[in-house]
């Protein structure tokens, strides 16, 4: 019997088509008593059959709907993932940022604590520079012995201030002559740097012309003393040397070259027979400086 139905709905499919459309009567009308002169149980069938078809005409259009959203939705998860992987690259500079802020924080901090102890060891090492000369006018030779030492070996009872050591007869025949208005076209800075390459030239009588315009200037008295100074002991005249090495040690006691100008010193005392002197810079040498080349050269 339900096989009988189910061709006999199959072969009303035709007819449902038309269903839309209603005769003048009424007997195309689903919702009369008998359409198309159809029983009751019929006509359920037909009903259903068209309920089924509404059915699936909803379900293609939900279908749609989903296909559409499905796209939107994989448009919005693609500009999402856009965004994390934005986000992520942030991080990673933040990270990196963060990371190369606290190198600098331990760079400044490993300086200052650098800086700190160079300071302790400056100190340390100025004190220790700073109570040279008062050593040597307490302990070896006080500075009125010192300046007495200066006038006797200049043949002098007063005090002598000249600056220029005195040049052998040698090496006078050979200075040129530079007048002042050519050496104040220069300054001082640039003076000093061709004073010291003709002196390391051994070019002493140009060299000592320089460093003159240089006293005149006050421009770094104690080294320009000192080097003219070296001058002079290299020249063999040991009571300019002593002199100027005087003024240098009296302006800056705290230099590089005070061991080699207390050794030329004491040298100098020697070569001009004041042992007893010249004992005394050397003392004073060994004490204050004794790891330096020249206290290794006193015996």
């Amino acid at each position: 019997m339900k096989k009988q139905i189910l061709l006999f709905s199959i072969a009303l499919l035709p007819l449902v088509a038309l269903s839309d459309e209603p005769s003048a009567y009424g007997a195309g009308d689903i919702n009369s008593a008998t359409p198309y002169g159809l029983s009751p149980s019929e006509k359920k069938i037909l009903q259903n059959n068209q309920k089924v078809s509404n059915l699936n005409e909803s379900v293609g259009t939900v279908k749609a709907e989903l296909s559409s959203v499905s796209e939107q939705y994989e448009g919005m998860r693609s500009v999402v993932d856009s965004y994390a992987t934005k986000i992520a690259k942030q991080d990673e500079r933040i990270r990196q940022m963060e990371e190369e802020n606290q190198k600098l924080r331990d760079y400044v901090e490993e300086n200052r604590k650098i800086q700190n102890e160079n300071q302790e060891k400056i100190k340390a090492v100025l004190g220790e520079l700073g109570s040279l000369i008062d050593s040597i006018n307490k302990n070896y030779v006080p500075k009125d012995k010192f300046d007495q030492l200066v006038n006797e070996v200049h043949g002098s009872k007063t005090s002598s201030k000249t600056s220029v050591p005195d040049t052998n007869k040698k090496d006078a025949g050979k200075e040129k002559t530079v007048s002042s208005k050519d050496l104040s076209k220069q300054d001082s800075a640039t003076l000093l740097k061709e004073a010291d390459d003709l002196y390391e030239k051994k070019s002493y009588s140009d060299a000592n012309a320089l460093y003159t315009e240089l006293l005149n200037r006050n421009y770094k008295p104690a080294k320009v003393n000192y080097t003219m100074g070296e001058i002079s002991y290299a020249q063999k005249s040991y009571a300019s040397a002593i002199e100027h090495y005087k003024t240098s040690i009296a302006l800056f006691d705290k230099a590089s070259y005070t061991p080699t100008l207390l050794y030329h010193t004491g040298s100098s005392f020697e070569k001009l027979g004041k042992t007893k002197e010249a004992q005394a810079f050397y003392k004073a040498l060994k004490e204050n400086y004794p790891n330096s080349p020249e206290a290794k050269k006193v015996k």
